[in-house]
């Protein structure tokens, strides 16, 4: 068995014979002849081709690098392992709690049944299954799932199952790309890898037939092959249900896009094939100490919840909010409103939270698996909801009413989908991001990790950053926002002398963008002691000295860091409102312009670069919409 079809090509065993890092889920004799024996008929292995013989071993193997291999305390208890096999698919992983001894189970059915045995370049866990992922779409997933019978009926009846299809861009693996870009190009200590690949794809929230029977009365009965039988009178309730909140346009017609059942049903899914336990990323938020290991953070004890805002598909696009509880089993939950303790001296625990009614659409609880059918396709994941999602009133009122705070990783979803975030620095060749598009010749993208760069003093939120370089000139989509309404945009940024200088635009056409606001100069420090202009003012022990300094520097267009988040040291103590050990310059967030932004359009944001220089940085990190009823209103926005 070769790495490849070359005369060249290393063979399996060889490498597996050399020093390295691999973890094996090597099945058993007798899984292997019962999986042999469901391709050819026999139980010889002979009897399999090259290319099936190859998948087998391909799918077991995972090469861990220069990171030690996967014993069972590293496996993820849901979701999946960070690394992909050398099939270059991610397999997932939880334990079985219907057994004794809580087994692990690789890929929904293969079962750990001896583990952690030690090698002298791995680690070998036994499984009674071989690993094979599907080779199915998210859809055909779903559509093959005995208990999720509407949603599969209702993505055929949409048409949206075929533009849930597309799972790569060969056109992209057509080009030769370099392996890496040198570290000049950014000023960084490391050279950046170049994706090989463009995958694509998409993540599902599905309801099952029993949630739609509990919320709103609807049965389906089936014949011996599982098919529908009642369908019509399904369609229709189900119709019945969703005109009050989509409207009846088209209402004959579910491939329309304008259709409420085919609007129902796109809410459902987001881009990007996104694992359970990368639904939101844990490392800098206030009171988390992820361990010993950046790369590697600890998944047992959690601090305050965390969140991220997701793109969803259809034609019109609009934005699932994604929460993770710290309490009980560390639930995940779709489109969570709560009130917190914000105050300055607060420690922002769930004081309240708007509780789940059918028929509403807020508060859904995720699961991570759907019992014994894999949910583990070939271009994303789907997960089962305990409740109806879809977008009312009261959802589009909750969401819109708070502010919202988005990382440049979840609003590029191909970041996702080719399981970069968080995982070493990488340069993007032009077009790779289908949200950033207009680039000029001179423009260079690139991603920095905390955990890869050894920046444990690093203060972005979530522990990663983008930098544009050179003559940059790029536009950049931005996610939707849930209700009509007028927003105060804002970035968070980074300054230092090796940055740039940008001038930002706006707008609905890509192509003929306003200028909004003044450029956009990072060079320019901003603590008080190196740039007094600023009004920058480090925090106190005084409450209203600090509510008084933050409206001063609001009046120059800026604002302090959040709370919320701090260094990637993990201590969860330290802040990225104040200056980084009391020296440098703090983070901090800019006022790009306040706009009204109508739910259901798409806008951009364009960055030009102001200055004649080919290696200037230009920082991005996270975007916030706070919408006018936070920045503007009664009380004063919480510092969190």
């Amino acid at each position: 068995m070769k790495l490849g079809r070359s005369d060249n090509a290393s063979s399996l065993t060889a490498v597996l014979s050399a020093r390295g890092n691999y973890t094996v889920f090597a099945p058993t004799n007798s899984a292997v002849k019962k999986y042999v024996s469901s391709l050819t008929g026999s139980t010889d292995v002979s009897s399999l081709t090259y290319e099936q013989a190859q998948l087998i071993a391909f799918n077991c193997v995972i090469d861990n690098g220069s990171e030690g291999a996967y014993e069972t305390p590293d496996f993820p208890p849901s979701g999946t392992f960070t690394l992909s096999n050398l099939n270059d698919r991610l397999l997932s992983c939880h334990q079985d709690s219907t057994q004794s001894n809580s087994p692990y189970v690789i890929n929904g059915t293969s079962t750990v049944i001896k583990e952690n045995q030690k090698v002298s370049n791995g680690i070998v866990h036994l499984v009674n299954c071989v690993i094979s992922p599907s080779a199915n779409t998210v859809a055909e997933m779903i559509q093959q799932a005995p208990n999720m019978r509407i949603m599969g009926r209702l993505l055929a009846e949409t048409g949206l199952a075929d533009s849930l299809a597309a799972d790569r861009d060969p056109s992209y693996e057509n080009i030769e790309h370099e392996e890496k870009e040198p570290r000049t190009t950014f000023a960084v200590y490391r050279d950046l890898l170049i994706p090989q690949k463009r995958y694509l794809g998409f993540t599902g929230f599905v309801e099952t037939d029993d949630v739609y029977a509990r919320e709103w009365g609807i049965n389906v009965t089936t014949n011996s092959e599982g098919t529908i039988t009642n369908w019509d009178q399904v369609k229709q309730a189900i119709l019945a249900k969703l005109e009050p909140v989509y409207g009846s346009n088209n209402v004959d017609d579910l491939k329309n896009p304008e259709n409420p059942v085919n609007r129902f049903v796109a809410y459902h899914f987001v881009e990007g094939r996104i694992p359970y336990n990368k639904l939101v990323v844990h490392l800098s938020e206030y009171g988390y100490k992820y361990g010993a290991d950046m790369k590697n953070p600890q998944r047992l004890t959690y601090s305050v919840d965390v969140w991220d805002y997701y793109r969803t598909v259809g034609k019109y696009h609009d934005i699932l909010k994604v929460t993770q509880v710290p309490t009980g089993e560390h639930e995940i939950y779709l489109n969570r409103v709560s009130k917190y303790n914000d105050d300055f001296d607060g420690d922002f625990s769930e004081v309240s939270t708007i509780a789940h009614t059918p028929g509403v659409g807020l508060n859904v609880k995720i699961s991570a698996t759907n019992g014994q059918y894999d949910n583990n396709a070939l271009n994303g994941f789907y997960y089962p909801i305990d409740g109806i999602l879809l977008k009312t009133t009261e959802v589009a009122d909750a969401l819109g009413g708070e502010r919202m705070r988005m990382d440049l990783s979840t609003i590029l979803s191909e970041m996702l989908s080719n399981s970069i975030r968080g995982t070493d620095y990488h340069f993007f060749p032009k077009g790779y991001f289908a949200a950033i598009t207009n680039e000029s010749s001179g423009t260079k993208f690139a991603y920095l990790t905390a955990a890869w760069g050894g920046g444990t003093n690093w203060t972005d939120y979530q522990g990663d950053e983008f930098m544009a370089a050179g003559l940059f000139d790029f536009t950049l989509r931005l996610p939707p926002v849930p209700k009509s309404g007028t927003y105060e945009i804002r970035l968070g940024i980074s300054q230092n002398p090796l940055r740039g200088m940008a001038q930002p635009y706006f707008g609905e056409d890509p192509y003929r963008l306003q200028p909004t606001g003044l450029p956009l100069d990072l060079r320019q420090p901003v603590d008080n002691n190196s740039n007094p202009q600023l009004n920058w003012q480090d925090d106190v022990a005084d409450v209203e000295t600090n509510v008084e300094n933050d409206k001063n520097l609001r009046i120059q267009g800026y604002m302090k860091a959040p709370l919320y988040f701090g260094a990637s040291d993990g201590t969860g103590a330290s802040k990225a409102r104040s200056l980084p050990n009391g020296k440098g310059s703090p983070v901090v967030r800019r006022i790009i312009g306040i706009q009204y932004m109508e739910s259901g359009k798409t806008y951009y944001i364009r960055f030009k670069s102001a200055l004649k220089k080919l290696d200037s940085q230009f920082f991005l990190d996270y975007i916030e919409y706070c919408p006018s009823n936070v920045y503007n209103g009664s009380a004063a926005e919480n510092p969190w």
